[in-house]
Order: structure tokens, then C-alpha cells, then sequence
């Protein structure tokens, strides 16, 4: 019942935003009484803290893997587009906004979403990079903490300026999931000339090609 309850939260949080949401919305969602709510979560602030590590749980499964060194164009392509499209679809975007709009009530939210997001990504990343120039023989960086400076520079090359555009509404979030609907191509010949640029500057390999017409 937990579990229902959550998925219940989750759907209701991004529909009404946290002040408009009520336990009641929750339990008839998630088929159960609003005491049988109070009783797995004990409050509303308590639902929503919980809920919203689930979404970060579900996010983080969701993510695409990065895996052959050997082809870091390709890689690196599809880890941005999937990235961008789990980013930019109404359900985490509406939750992004619903942390921001709390953020006196919910500072340490907005912390906790950086960390296993953001800094998550930048991990898996970072990882890649070091595998990259391993299987390459380059020394392009000879500390941990120069992938994870290349990692953060990457995703906001590739993800940054669509991301912050959907959340502060001046473009519209995909209302399908990328899982259901399938990837979007609406951000492809960006983020690949923004990959082109990025191993060209870095040497982690040779660019790749420009696909424009």
C-alpha cells in the first residue's frame, strides 16, 4: 500500500502543487482512506518528502547507461538525449517547480535534487570520461576532480539551455513520458554540434560530424 500511496502522491503533487494537494486528493487516487494515508505517512510534509525521493528513485532508473569508451560520440549523444527528455517532461518539471515555489519550507529538497540528479549524472559522467582517455592512452586529466569539471561543463553544454527554458516556462514540457512516447528529436542537431565542440576542445576524441543540411 506504500508503494500505491507514493505513486498516488506523486501524480497528485504534480497535477496541484504541494498548497492545492490534499491527503484526501491522495487517498482517493491511490484507492485507500486518507487514514490509512496518515497512518503510512504521518503528515502531509512527510507524504511529500517521501514522495519526491521516489520520483528521484524512478528519475535515476530511468537514466540512460553510458557504456562503450571506444565510441564516446554515440555515447554521449544518447546519454544527452535521454537526459534532456527526462528533464524536460511535465512530470518532473512540475515537481522541480512545485520544490521551487517551497523553497523556505523545503530548502533542503532542493539540495537533495542537485545531489541525486545533477551530481549524479555528473558521476556517471565523470566515469566515462576517465574510461575514455584510459582506452585512448590520453592524459587529458590527471585528477578526479578534472572529469567532474568536465562532466558538469558537458551536461550544461548539452542539457542546460533546454532544461532552464522548460522550467521557466519559455517553451512547453513534453506531456508524454520519453519511455512511453519515444525520444524527441526536437534538441538532436544542437546537442550534437554542442558534442562536436565539446571532444574537439577536450581531445577525448575526434569531433564529430556536423549533420546540418
Amino acid at each position: 500500500m506504500s508503494e500505491a500511496i507514493l505513486f498516488a502522491a506523486i501524480l497528485t503533487f504534480v497535477e496541484k502543487g504541494y498548497d492545492n494537494a490534499s491527503m484526501d486528493d491522495v487517498a482517493a487516487r491511490a484507492s485507500t482512506t486518507k487514514r490509512t494515508v496518515y497512518s503510512h505517512f504521518g503528515s502531509k510534509d512527510a507524504l511529500f518528502r517521501s514522495a519526491l525521493v521516489k520520483a528521484v528513485e524512478l528519475f535515476q532508473s530511468e537514466m540512460p547507461k553510458l557504456a562503450d569508451p571506444s565510441d564516446p560520440a554515440r555515447e554521449l549523444e544518447a546519454f544527452a538525449m535521454g537526459f534532456s527528455d527526462l528533464s524536460t517532461w511535465r512530470g518532473a518539471v512540475q515537481l522541480q517547480r512545485v520544490v521551487m515555489g517551497g523553497a523556505e519550507r523545503f530548502a533542503d529538497l532542493g539540495k537533495m535534487l542537485h545531489e541525486q540528479i545533477i551530481e549524479h549524472a555528473e558521476a556517471m559522467l565523470a566515469d566515462y570520461f576517465e574510461a575514455v582517455a584510459t582506452l585512448n592512452a590520453r592524459n587529458i586529466s590527471q585528477t578526479r576532480e578534472n572529469y567532474w569539471e568536465l562532466a558538469s561543463i558537458f551536461l550544461n553544454m548539452t542539457t542546460g539551455p533546454q532544461r532552464f527554458a522548460t522550467l521557466l516556462e519559455h517553451r512547453q514540457p513534453s506531456a508524454v513520458h520519453p519511455h512511453v512516447g519515444g525520444p524527441s528529436d526536437t534538441d538532436r542537431p544542437a546537442i550534437q554540434r554542442a558534442i562536436a565542440i565539446f571532444l574537439a576542445g577536450t581531445s577525448l576524441a575526434a569531433p564529430i560530424a556536423d549533420n546540418r543540411p
